[in-house]
């Protein structure tokens, strides 16, 4: 499909394109059901490519989504991570 006029994928024809007829697939390209538009067809971007390639690799691992969690409560003595923050900032300076 790549270097051709956009021009419009059923749902039929789209379900039988391979990964690498997917892959070469250079611009946005209209999917259609009995005639209607439906849904876009869009390339990845460089960065989306790249970070594909990444966890293809086993270099990246993706993140999970629903992981809940919370902060830990503040303790009550001694001085805040802000506070030491500050101080060695402070520290650094002189």
């Amino acid at each position: 499909m790549s270097h051709e006029e956009p021009r419009a994928v059923t749902m039929r024809e789209l379900s039988k394109l391979t990964a690498d007829q997917l892959a070469k697939i250079d611009h946005a390209v209209p999917v259609t059901d009995n005639g209607l538009p439906v849904a876009w067809l869009v390339p990845l971007t460089p960065g989306e490519r790249h970070r594909a390639d990444l966890v293809a690799r086993g270099r990246l691992r993706p993140g999970r989504r629903g992981v809940h969690w919370s902060p830990l409560p503040a303790t009550e003595n001694g001085p805040t991570l802000s506070e030491i923050l500050l101080e060695m900032r402070a520290r650094e300076r002189t």
